[in-house]
């Protein structure tokens, strides 16, 4: 069960924030409040190809773009982003795309003013106390309504040092400023859309069955998830739903917030199988959801039912049950494979291997239930 007032807690929370239909055009503006003249954009070359970024752009002068950003971002990107940055004499950073592009920009950022390499601020070995409050300016611009990275105060990079994704987490790696206009998510098609959706949705769960404490955090994860409720299927059959992308906007952007309080097993699981650059992590998430709800019933069934009354599932004894069935449901309805076995790239000859990266991840330790290689592995199987 989730700690209380008697331990002490720390609160740290969010950045500025502009959301609404028609913030990108706040970008220029926050820019040169934020004291920034020669931003460096890290993004994707998708979202160039796109045109998405071309009209906003032209608007700020001494601008320059790296779009070398893969889906679950390396290293290698970061540093080549980095070597950009310095040779243009960039004095700011603009994160443009899903948490991918987000998430290299804290990193660029933060290797803008500290030494060494990413792996000597992973979380998981202290890396966190290492980092310093001086850092250049960063604006967040998320284009997808999923991963909350724009208010979240951490990257998660692969790194060869470690053999996994790596968290890099402070608060300190919290954006300057957030632009959320949900205007940018209506070209995303509904399979990104679903699985962009299904990862808000899971970290408003897991974020109020972590036992950590934190009430803030947790009124908030219930926020996001009644929006996700509403907007999420909605989004994916009509792309063109602005009312629906708004609501997933927001509710991603309360999702994000929400995680500051902590997570669970299923992120240390999807960050294991994502490690080797396979599988997009909110689809992980999605497919990994109900079995962790199972994993995880006889040790949060009191907050599991508030998550089910929150989804309108009724605040009986049996609101559980139809929660985990519910998220069944939900995946089942969406363009999202169900099983592991569906996803490309993973394989199940290598289940004991995911099952060790996701232990030595930071997420599992405020998981309602403690876990170990065994049980991880036995998750997965009951996953494939």
């Amino acid at each position: 069960m989730p700690g209380g007032p008697d331990a002490i807690s720390t609160f740290t929370f969010p950045n500025r924030i502009r959301f609404g239909a028609g913030a990108i055009g706040e970008l220029p503006p926050e820019l040169e409040r934020l004291g920034v003249h020669r931003p460096l954009v890290v993004t994707d070359a998708g979202l160039v190809a796109s045109g998405l970024l071309g009209a906003t752009l032209a608007r700020i002068p001494a601008i320059t773009v790296f779009d070398g950003v893969h889906p679950n971002p390396t290293e290698r990107d970061v540093a080549d982003a980095m070597a950009v940055y310095r040779e243009a004499g960039c004095d700011g950073i603009v994160g443009f795309g899903g948490g991918s592009p987000i998430d290299a920009a804290k990193a660029v950022r933060l290797l803008a003013t500290h030494p060494g390499r990413l792996a000597d601020y992973d979380v998981t070995t202290g890396g966190s106390d290492r980092i310093r409050p001086d850092l250049p300016p960063m604006i967040a611009v998320p284009t997808t309504a999923g991963t909350g990275s724009e208010v979240g105060r951490g990257a998660l990079i692969q790194l060869p040092q470690t053999g996994r994704k790596t968290a890099v987490l402070s608060p300190f790696l919290l954006p300057s400023v957030a632009i959320c206009d949900p205007e940018l998510t209506l070209g995303l098609p509904p399979a990104l859309t679903a699985g962009t959706g299904m990862d808000a949705l899971t970290h408003c769960v897991e974020s109020f069955l972590s036992t950590s404490y934190h009430p803030i955090c947790d009124g908030i994860s219930l926020e996001g998830l009644r929006l996700i409720a509403r907007g999420l299927e909605s989004s994916v059959s009509d792309g063109s739903d602005r009312a629906a992308r708004a609501s997933m906007m927001m509710g991603a952007l309360l999702g994000g917030i929400s995680f500051h309080k902590g997570l669970g097993v299923i992120h240390s699981l999807s960050h294991a199988l994502g490690s080797e650059g396979r599988g997009h992590h909110g689809t992980l998430n999605a497919i990994l959801l109900p079995h962790a709800l199972r994993f995880n019933l006889g040790a949060a069934r009191e907050r599991m039912g508030l998550l089910a009354a929150q989804m309108g599932l009724g605040r009986n004894g049996d609101g559980p049950g139809h929660l985990i069935t519910l998220t069944e449901i939900l995946l089942a309805r969406l363009p999202l494979p169900r099983r592991l076995g569906d996803v490309e790239g993973i394989d199940r000859d290598r289940i004991g291997i995911y099952a060790r990266l996701a232990m030595e991840d930071h997420c599992h330790r405020n998981n309602p239930r403690p876990c170990d290689e065994e049980s991880l592995a036995a998750l997965l199987e009951d996953a494939w």
